[in-house]
Order: C-alpha cells, then structure tokens, then sequence
C-alpha cells in the first residue's frame, strides 16, 4: 500500500486537472479510473503503485472536502 504524502495529494491534484473528467465519472468506470490510475502512477509515482481503489478513496476524500479543483467544461 502506497501512502497519500501531502506532496503526492498535490500531483493528484494536478493530473485530475489535466485529465479533465469529473471525480465521480472517474470512479463509477472501471476503465476510466484504470487508465486515470496507471497515467497518473506512469508519471507521478514511478517509484511507488497506487491501486485503483486508493486513487478512488482519494479522489473521494478530496472531493467531499471541497479540495478538489472544479472542472469547467
């Protein structure tokens, strides 16, 4: 299991707003939250494996705390 450092919350952060799709479309489709998953592991955690369930509760964490930033479409 990976741990959520500040600093990767922060690049979470930021490769949810370049994906650009909404948190709760990313986590209701599998495929979405996978590619969502390996992109952001392929770029901002080369060192270390998030699973797609703790990207998921993160996502989740950060957007029920309004920490999420807002897309605009």
């Amino acid at each position: 299991m990976a741990s959520w450092e500040k600093h990767k919350i922060e690049k979470l952060k930021i490769h949810y707003r370049q994906f650009n799709k909404p948190s709760d479309q990313i986590v209701k489709d599998k495929d979405l939250l996978e590619k969502f998953t390996e992109w952001f592991n392929a770029k901002f955690t080369p060192d270390e494996e998030f699973t797609p369930k703790e990207v998921a509760n993160q996502l989740f964490k950060l957007r029920k705390s309004g920490k999420l930033p807002r897309l605009r479409s």
